[in-house]
């Protein structure tokens, strides 16, 4: 009895999430476990009974069958299955039947309820929702980095000056000179001592000057009214998360009172944070000239690295590394004219892909091309032909090496006119094939960096509408996404490759993040969603929907995930000197760990198989 209490205590301890545990806890659930053998083909659990235990396969196979037809599931050793019916009254759904001589360790129901109310990692561990549990293990992945953003008060932000404001019954007129006398972007509108609106300088140029608003109006009638604001001992973590969603930089700041005592801006969240993002985006939009610039965009992978250190959230670090990227890429343009002359007719610079995305992280190369007006001549092609070629030979001097692909600036078939491109998109939309597709994906994640955004923003919209009126196209997409391999058997085993150093690894981009992308991207285009960015795809599927909140709500988690692991990993290499990949080994996470990127990879296929049925005919 005692050497089969110590292989069950031996047991337990290697197996997320009992390995958290301490060791007089283990050796308790120990006592509490009966032991159970089934033979190949024995019945363990039938939909429609009452259960009472958690089981844990210690040796062979189960198989599990929702109301004993469809397969749900199959797990081998370490598998633990029957959870949910535990959480919802001992209710069970699926037929469990042992697919090989089979050892099974139960645990009473009673002890499993004690172990998820005294223990945060038992209880997020044992979700019923996969959602659940990978958000909890972004949480977890979160906590471990010291957090500057995370801990960090806005009062510790905020450089003390009174902001400056006005009455609602300034006219438009006094309130610009106010605000320029003051040498402010913002302004606050308070009456009576409380805040009532903002005025900014994107309200002059959009609301007054563009609207051509009569400036002796008052200041209420254009001011925005009631806006979102935050305690002074908000977080500047909320701050950020509240100025991302809201898709604005400034944040009123509000006393214990309800007074304004300060008006936050992005500026002061970057200043905080120190020499990172704000400071290399400084020296990118200040180059003088093309060395300059090369050694500014040559900082980006170091403070990548520092973003990571400092506690930034994926979401943020795939954000402002990407925001570092266009710049490098506005400014490239800009000095490439500065040594050219004028552009003869109004163009964009585009770039594809993850940057367009908003998602790029460090070591990518580049992606992009030139739109120009369909009046260009012959000579303002070659004058285009030497920009595009200067453009993509300093970005690679700049670290934005040279797309093997050759989708560049420097390329002809990268640039033509408004026209063209669209008669592009539309040859692959119309007449798709696997090859044509393969090649053409990146293209459909598009946006203007520098120039006339309004020609580029003209193209995306005819492409949004020509794809989600071909279905034959978004077969294809659908199918094309199908060629990822997540690396998840049928046993939830990850099934893994061999690195050049031996380790076994999986790509963390190829087989976690590109899937999810491809996802968003073809139920985006097949509803006609002008959104580019993943996260912002799946939120306006979610919004119009086109998708279940819960389905998005998957996605984006197991994306983010992934991303915390993959920004991680290239933040130490990047410290270490060497090169940043997307090999990620699993054998360097810890046990949990691996358990959630197994739940991310389910998320996915499930994701994947969705794409099949719904837009690929069920067709891989």
């Amino acid at each position: 009895m005692a050497s089969e209490l110590g292989e069950i205590r031996s047991f337990l301890g290697d197996l997320s999430p009992f390995d958290r545990l301490d060791a007089d806890c283990i050796a308790a659930i120990a006592r509490r476990v009966t032991v159970r053998y089934f033979r190949a083909g024995d019945t363990i659990l039938e939909a429609g009974t009452h259960n009472d235990q958690l089981f844990i396969v210690r040796s062979g196979s189960v198989e599990l069958r929702l109301a004993g037809e469809e397969l749900t599931m199959r797990l081998g050793k370490s598998g633990s299955f029957a959870f949910p019916s535990l959480l919802r009254g001992g209710e069970v759904r699926n037929t469990t039947t042992a697919l090989e001589d089979t050892l099974v360790y139960c645990l009473p129901g009673e002890e499993f309820h004690r172990l998820r109310s005294e223990c945060d990692a038992v209880r997020d561990y044992f979700n019923e929702s996969e959602t659940e549990r990978i958000r909890s293990a972004v949480r977890d992945l979160r906590l471990k980095r010291p957090s500057t953003l995370q801990h960090a008060t806005i009062e510790q932000l905020l450089v003390h000056k009174q902001p400056v404001s006005c009455t609602p019954d300034f006219s438009i007129a006094d309130a610009a000179t106010l605000m320029s006398e003051r040498d402010v972007s913002t302004l606050a509108i308070c009456e009576d001592g409380r805040l009532v609106g903002i005025f900014t300088d994107k309200d002059l140029r959009k609301r007054v000057v563009a609207a051509r608003t009569d400036f002796d109006r008052p200041i209420r009638e254009v001011m925005t009214a009631a806006p979102r604001t935050l305690p002074r001992h908000a977080t500047a973590a909320e701050a950020m998360a509240l100025m991302a969603a809201g898709g604005f930089r400034h944040i009123p700041v509000l006393g214990s009172a309800g007074e304004l005592v300060a008006i936050l801006s992005a500026t002061d969240i970057l200043a905080y944070l120190g020499d990172s993002a704000i400071d290399t985006g400084m020296l990118v939009a200040k180059a003088a000239g093309p060395q300059a610039l090369v050694a500014a965009a040559r900082q980006i992978p170091e403070g990548f690295a520092r973003m990571d250190a400092g506690g930034f959230h994926a979401e943020h670090t795939m954000r402002f590394t990407s925001a570092l990227g266009e710049a490098v890429h506005r400014r490239a343009a800009e000095l490439a004219e500065a040594k050219l002359g004028p552009p003869p007719v109004p163009y964009a610079l585009l770039v594809f892909g993850s940057l367009a995305r908003g998602e790029q992280l460090v070591g990518s190369d580049q992606d992009n091309g030139i739109v120009m007006d369909d009046r260009v001549e012959e000579s303002g092609r070659e004058y285009f032909a030497a920009l595009g070629e200067r453009i993509s030979d300093l970005l690679d001097e700049c670290g934005f090496v040279y797309c093997k692909g050759g989708i560049m600036a420097k390329n002809a078939e990268q640039r033509l006119t408004r026209s063209e491109w669209s008669e592009r998109y539309g040859r692959w939309i119309a007449n798709p094939d696997e090859d044509r597709i393969l090649r053409a994906t990146i293209y459909f994640d598009m946006r203007a960096v520098h120039g006339d955004a309004a020609m580029a923003q003209a193209l995306r919209e005819d492409v949004v509408e020509k794809s989600r009126g071909s279905g034959l196209f978004l077969s294809f997409l659908a199918r094309d996404a199908q060629r990822s391999k997540v690396p998840l058997g049928f046993f939830r085993n990850l099934v893994l490759e061999k690195s050049e150093d031996g380790q076994k690894v999986f790509d963390a981009k190829a087989q976690a993040i590109l899937p999810v992308i491809d996802i968003a991207r073809t139920f985006a285009l097949a509803e006609g969603l002008a959104a580019v960015g993943t996260i912002e795809r799946l939120e306006a599927l979610a919004a119009a929907g086109r998708m279940a909140r819960g389905d998005a709500d998957s996605l984006k988690d197991a994306f983010l995930l992934v991303s915390e692991l993959r920004i991680a990993h290239q933040a130490a290499q990047v410290r270490a000197g060497t090169a940043p990949d997307n090999a990620i080994a699993p054998a360097a996470l810890s046990p949990l760990e691996r358990d959630y990127l197994k739940d991310a990879f389910s998320v996915i296929s499930g994701g994947l198989d969705s794409l099949k049925r719904n837009l690929a005919g069920g067709i891989a």
